[in-house]
């Protein structure tokens, strides 16, 4: 709630309804103080369209007064003066309500596409082992008939690599597909 609306609204009201003007009668000081409250209470709960209404009103009544000789000039022209410190405050109102609104739907917005970037992540990362799983394929811990784990006394051979036989019956490794006589 903005205390600026309110305020002008009050100073519209002391305007319009202070002092003695000899062709300001009760019923037209009743009418504008009726039309000013509402304006005040529209402002106060945060009710932008309706406070401006409610202001396009008083301005049509305050107009319809002065036309009819029950307001001198010097109070119509403060009261319009109020009146226009009214509207701008309510108008400054709208548009900080309206940036406050645009910021929300944008933060919602950010908040649906990042749970949208994390769905999608989590359905291309791979599976998480299962409890127990220490991650290692089916093979680790079996006997490979081949020596490739280790587990047969041999280290393993590393990729790309073959037995073969050296010189003298002694085994050496050499280079996959490379099975000349050594």
């Amino acid at each position: 709630m903005r205390a600026g609306p309110i305020a002008a609204v009050v100073l519209a009201a002391s305007l319009a309804l202070s002092g003695c003007a000899p062709q300001y009668d009760d019923a037209t000081k009743e009418g504008l103080r009726a039309q000013v409250v509402a304006v005040s209470t529209a402002s106060a709960a945060g009710d932008w369209p309706t406070a401006i209404a409610g202001l396009d009103q008083l301005a049509t009544e305050v107009s319809k007064a002065r036309r009819d000789g029950r307001l001198d000039d010097a109070r119509f022209a403060a009261i319009v003066a109020a009146m226009d410190l009214v509207r701008q405050d309510l108008e400054e109102a709208v548009a900080a309500a309206e940036t406050e609104a645009e910021q929300q739907r944008l933060l919602a917005e950010q908040a649906r596409l990042q749970e949208q970037i994390t769905q999608l992540q989590s359905e291309q990362a791979p599976p998480a082992p299962a409890p127990g799983d220490d991650g290692k394929s089916e093979k680790d811990g079996k006997d490979d008939k081949d020596g490739k784990d280790g587990k047969d006394g041999k280290e393993g051979k590393s990729e790309g690599m073959s037995e073969g036989s050296g010189p003298g019956g002694t085994s050496g490794i050499v280079p996959a597909g490379d099975h000349r006589k050594h």
